[in-house]
């Protein structure tokens, strides 16, 4: 319900711990509870809220990425699917139909609204924790090529296209302290001093120089965040 992918540590404050579903849901998102405490973790305020280790904080990691088969397919053409058990299966009524249909509306789940209004329950954003806020970039702020928010006096930049599927995720970087991310034609470069120190590659979306500093966040609507993260601040409006 959220249309986020994210992944998190199982290391936290020195202990590895296991995480499953928990069955519950907080405001639509996913809420995971660990076998070791039985305490219940939100994936959208990224934290234990509930039980023996509450008020830990889960530390994101890199390797989530939203996206479809098609581009995966294009730009990893040998992959190994490691399951197609339901490949042929027949069904009654398609079961993606009623997640197509939520995604591509403005209808929340089970009637859920945002009680903060400076957004729309359904608009997408690119969420965040940083320095222990919450913030929220709206895609309108940024899917035209990409743009540039200042970040404690650091400069970060979000990139989308406006053709976009909403299945994909976006990109993030933040830059070194003094420098600066720059728009040259389709794409970005990152300099520092005089120096154009990496170049972005719009086509895989990645640096070639990781002085430009992947950044952690995840994509949602603002009806999930908002709820969950109620003093948030949106930058880009």
């Amino acid at each position: 319900m959220a249309n986020t992918a994210v992944v998190y540590s199982r290391e936290i404050g020195g202990k590895t711990y296991t995480f499953e579903p928990s069955g519950g849901l907080l405001n639509a998102s996913l809420v995971m509870q660990d076998k070791e405490t039985d305490s219940y973790w939100s994936i959208i305020n990224e934290e234990a809220i509930h039980g023996a280790a509450k008020g830990q904080r889960l530390e994101q990691i890199p390797g989530s990425e939203k996206t479809t088969w098609g581009d995966w397919k294009r730009r990893y053409p040998h992959t190994k699917v490691l399951s197609v058990r339901h490949r042929g299966q027949r069904f009654e009524h398609d079961p993606r139909e009623g997640y197509a249909t939520y995604f591509r509306s403005d209808e929340t789940f089970r009637g859920i609204v945002a009680k903060d209004k400076r957004l729309d329950n359904k608009d997408l954003l690119f969420s965040f924790h940083h320095d222990g806020k919450p913030y929220a970039v709206p895609f309108k702020a940024f899917d035209d090529g990409g743009a540039t928010f200042d970040l404690g006096g650091r400069q970060l930049l979000l990139y989308r296209r406006q053709d976009d599927s909403f299945y994909r995720s976006t990109v993030a970087f933040l830059a070194p302290e003094g420098a600066t991310f720059k728009r040259r034609d389709d794409g970005w470069v990152l300099v520092e001093g005089d120096r154009v120190t990496a170049r972005f590659d719009p086509e895989t979306r990645t640096f070639d120089n990781p002085a430009a500093e992947v950044f952690h966040g995840f994509d949602t609507y603002w009806y999930i965040w908002s709820l969950t993260n109620p003093k948030t601040e949106i930058l880009g409006r």
